[in-house]
């Protein structure tokens, strides 16, 4: 049984999702089923769609990505990019990050 107060893998992604759907859509835009595909295939985790989509709503809503719509194959489809104020974002988002695991390194007692 795991210990219910160790940081896991999943719980990490989940926290800093919003930097890896803006990684993402650095690359290129798509669709939120190939941000699912691709999240599995990058990080090797899926997240809820009750955790994409609003990250996803919430990131268009502060301006750092887009969505536009098209149909494909006769389906609704909604391609999510990121903007100018997305890529500031993200790399101030990764520097916080990297800033905190050398917090963490400089922390580690053992």
């Amino acid at each position: 049984m795991m210990n219910p107060s160790i940081i896991t893998m999943s719980d990490l992604l989940r926290g800093n999702l919003k930097l890896l759907v803006l990684n993402l859509l650095s690359q290129h835009p798509v669709h939120g089923y190939g941000l699912f595909k691709e999240l599995e295939t990058v990080y090797n985790w899926k997240p809820s769609c009750g955790t994409l989509y609003p990250v996803l709503s919430i990131l268009e809503n502060e301006g750092m990505i887009k969505s536009s719509e098209t149909v494909e194959c006769g389906r609704f489809k909604k391609i999510y990019a990121i903007t100018p104020k997305g890529r500031e974002g993200l790399k101030e988002m990764i520097k916080n990050f990297q800033e905190s695991l050398q917090l963490l390194r400089l922390n580690e007692r053992f």
